[in-house]
């Protein structure tokens, strides 16, 4: 559950969800329909197998329940008894497979866990983390963290999810003119078979993207906001992401908007440390610290 909307699994139709508003003003109608189409959108122009990261399919919007319901031919004895809200169908995304899931609960949760069944989980890929804080007693199945030193611990390619990010951020920017805002990028399992041990990575979340005109600092103010899923420049993974990014915007004709983007990125997290080291010379009290 977000704070837009909810998803709900539909019973006896395990591959897809149905993603429902929560709150049924018009606003949020729009916003919803509005997703439903950019996803649409997006997988006839980012879609495809030669993607790193894969698209959720989109297979129909309705106004309300009873729309759905009538057109799927659910009963009313067979009612999943959802509000009368709008909603969309899609894909669904499957926890990651048992063996991983297992490694990150041996590798990652704490000591409680380790003597329970694997959890169920929707992985985070947050490249723009070094490292991860160890010793929460907190753990959400739903949003785990997986920073790059855990991505290479569990052994998968750090620099190949890179290239995939940049791969998938330039389609979105570049070929769907849209900016990016708020999406997310996952570990999870296979939608074709979930039970399979090959990890599977997909682009979610799409309710927040806007069309950028054509504007590096509106792409850029999206990359930020998006922190921690991209590397930052100084990382290992930094030069596979942006080579990535480069040769996707060059397939759209858009190579000086991409440098631009990618030049405007670098800037804001040098200002970043620079700001950083210069509170770092102070002790408490504004007083510089000694050589």
């Amino acid at each position: 559950m977000g704070s837009f909307a909810t998803v709900f699994v539909s019973e006896g139709r395990g591959g897809v969800v149905l993603k429902q508003i929560q709150d049924p003003c018009k606003d949020a109608v729009a916003m919803l329909m509005k997703e439903h189409d950019d996803l649409l959108t997006l997988n006839s122009v980012c879609g495809g197998s030669s993607q790193f990261f894969q698209l959720p399919r989109a297979h129909g919007s309705y106004t309300d329940y009873y729309s759905f319901a009538q057109e799927v031919g659910i009963q009313r004895t067979e009612d999943m008894g959802l509000p009368p809200h709008a909603l969309y169908v899609m894909q669904r995304i499957w926890p990651v497979s048992h063996w991983l899931a297992t490694s990150i609960r041996d590798l990652f949760l704490p000591q409680p866990f380790r003597d329970q069944p694997p959890p169920q989980l929707l992985a985070r890929l947050y490249l723009g983390n070094g490292t991860s804080r160890q010793g929460s007693r907190f753990v959400n199945t739903e949003n785990f963290p997986l920073s790059a030193d855990r991505i290479e611990r569990l052994g998968l390619p750090a620099d190949k999810i890179a290239a995939g990010m940049g791969q998938m951020l330039a389609s979105i920017n570049f070929k769907a003119g849209r900016d990016g805002r708020d999406i997310e990028f996952v570990l999870c399992g296979h939608p074709e078979n979930p039970l399979s041990k090959v990890p599977f990575y997909e682009c979610i979340d799409f309710n927040q993207m806007r069309p950028h005109g054509g504007s590096a600092i509106v792409i850029v103010s999206s990359m930020i906001s998006n922190d921690p899923y991209y590397p930052r420049p100084w990382s290992p993974q930094w030069q596979a992401f942006a080579d990535a990014y480069l040769a996707t915007a060059a397939e759209a004709n858009e190579s000086p908007l991409a440098h631009d983007v990618l030049q405007k990125v670098q800037s804001h997290w040098e200002e970043k440390i620079v700001i950083a080291c210069s509170y770092a010379k102070f002790a408490p009290g504004g007083k510089e610290r000694g050589g």
